[in-house]
């Protein structure tokens, strides 16, 4: 794809004057009836608490075409449309900021807007925007955003204000679901740079169903949009997502009761904790009264051998490394087994015969999110695998780029096979690359379902054969809601991420 050939001109705007909402105190109040005297002092009530989610994860960006971690989604599809919308629990592609998507021709898919959509600031959102964002995403090509899912592109034409045209190099039966995910959401063409990814010191603008007002340390304050048109509306009118610095702090704030929901940020222990004070209880909660919600078989542990490792080219530290982890694999398979699709191609328990590298002791580094629960204890787990059965040195940097291995917990972009397998179709061994390519577009190209789930199988086995991203268990994930919280609709994004607008006050 190529950039315009020439810059658009972006309009300046004056910036308009922000209105200060003020809190006045009141110096006295009406009498009710006679003899009532008159307060002779104000008494301010006290503000009240904005809705509060609690999670011990940050958003790194606010830039939906930069988008690489669960909390980055989290702001771009709250803050930003995309033309279609698709939710974890099923594979039903719906419209979002388009009335309807359809494929006129096996290789155009066209889609219309609803007509009157507007930006948080105002600006009008047109195919010109669709566009723009499309091809914004697709140049900067940051990776591990969901971009890659619209490699079939060849170009992007705006044929009037409300219809955008997408001519695909092939036949591609999967390009809607890669519109429904963050790398496609629509950002103001006059507000975004077309070739830099933009800082978190400037508010993201979007057409979502809440804006974000307010970032800071303790968090982010969004706003919800009155104008709103879409398919993830939301009711309240704040809501502030705030940041716990560990599990334990999670604790202690739902003990004080001085949050309505927890989301992703109890460990283990602390949630066995919450089990049992809630089996001891009537009413099924805990002690603070929040009541859990789990989300079954959806947090898929992977380790993945960064592309950019010189020891990712040995075949034979790759054997090892799997072989070491294999008695503690619980999942076979890079596809959450609930999908038809999924196939168990790689081995799990038994202790194998493992060949350890010859010659002086191989040296490997392993980074994971500090931020997630469980996260550190299951990277000295499989450190103390790797160097007792493998016998390998590995060398631990949390929040750190550069790393030989890296263990994540981060959902697929879309609960769709292809959505799973993104990250190791995305970085191939040469040897892999030409193969694999085939079969990821004559699994996208056909629409026999029996031909595609043979195709998904044999990409499923060539990843077990080459091993560079390692599936390692799948578990549940969490959400707790106080008494006067509870959800209402689709609470989560395309694979589970969380989604503002289903939270209702009780």
């Amino acid at each position: 794809m190529h950039a315009e050939p020439t810059r658009r001109i972006r309009r300046l705007r004056a910036a308009a004057a922000a209105a200060v909402a003020t809190l006045a105190l009141a110096s006295g109040c009406t009498p009710s009836g006679p003899g009532e005297p008159t307060p002779t002092s104000p008494s301010a009530s006290p503000t009240p608490r904005d809705f509060t989610v609690l999670t011990t994860e940050k958003p790194g960006t606010f830039d939906p075409a930069a988008a690489v971690s669960s909390a980055d989604a989290t702001v771009a599809l709250d803050v930003f449309q995309r033309l279609m919308v698709v939710q974890a629990g099923g594979p039903d592609l719906k419209p979002d900021a388009a009335t309807d998507c359809l494929y006129t021709s096996p290789t155009v898919y066209e889609c219309k807007l609803t007509e009157g959509l507007v930006f948080s600031n105002g600006n009008k959102l047109t195919a010109s925007d669709v566009k723009f964002s499309i091809d914004r995403a697709y140049r900067l090509g940051i990776d591990g955003t969901s971009v890659t899912l619209l490699n079939s592109l060849q170009r992007v034409e705006k044929v009037d204000d409300l219809t955008v045209r997408f001519h695909l190099k092939w036949a591609d039966s999967q390009f809607g679901f890669a519109l429904a995910t963050p790398a496609a959401s629509i950002v103001d063409e006059q507000t975004y740079d077309p070739d830099a990814v933009r800082g978190n010191d400037k508010m993201p603008v979007g057409s979502g169903p809440y804006a974000l007002a307010k970032s800071d340390a303790g968090g982010l304050t969004f706003t919800r949009i009155q104008g709103y048109q879409g398919a993830t509306t939301g009711v309240i009118d704040r809501i502030r997502l705030a940041y716990a610095a560990d599990s334990p702090a999670v604790e202690q704030a739902m003990t004080g009761k001085t949050v309505d929901a927890v989301w992703r940020g109890l460990d283990t222990a602390a949630v066995a904790r919450m089990d049992a004070e809630a089996a001891a209880s009537q009413d099924r909660r805990t002690k603070g009264g929040y009541a859990k919600t789990e989300l079954h078989n959806t947090r898929m542990q992977r380790l993945i051998w960064n592309p950019s490792s010189s020891n990712r080219a040995r075949a034979d530290l790759r054997v090892v490394v799997s072989q070491a982890l294999q008695a503690d694999r619980t999942l076979t398979s890079l596809v959450p087994p609930a999908s038809t699709e999924s196939v168990a191609s790689f081995p799990a328990g038994g202790r194998p015969t493992i060949k350890q590298p010859s010659g002086e002791r191989v040296k490997l580094t392993l980074t994971y999110d500090s931020h997630v629960p469980d996260e550190g204890d299951l990277a000295r787990l499989l450190r103390d695998r790797l160097e007792e059965r493998g016998g390998l040195s590995v060398l631990l940097k949390p929040d750190s780029g550069g790393t030989d291995l890296v263990l994540t917990d981060k959902p697929a972009w879309v609960n769709i096979p292809f959505g799973w397998l993104q990250p190791y179709l995305d970085a191939p061994l040469p040897g892999s690359k030409a193969k694999l390519a085939h079969l990821d577009q004559s699994a996208r190209e056909t629409s026999d379902a029996n031909a595609r789930e043979a195709l998904l199988g044999e990409i499923q086995q060539q990843a077990a054969a080459d091993l560079t991203v390692l599936p390692m268990s799948l578990g549940p994930q969490t959400l707790y809601l106080s008494q006067t919280t509870s959800v209402a609709g689709d609470p989560f994004g395309p694979a589970w991420q969380l989604g503002l607008w289903s939270f209702r006050r009780a």
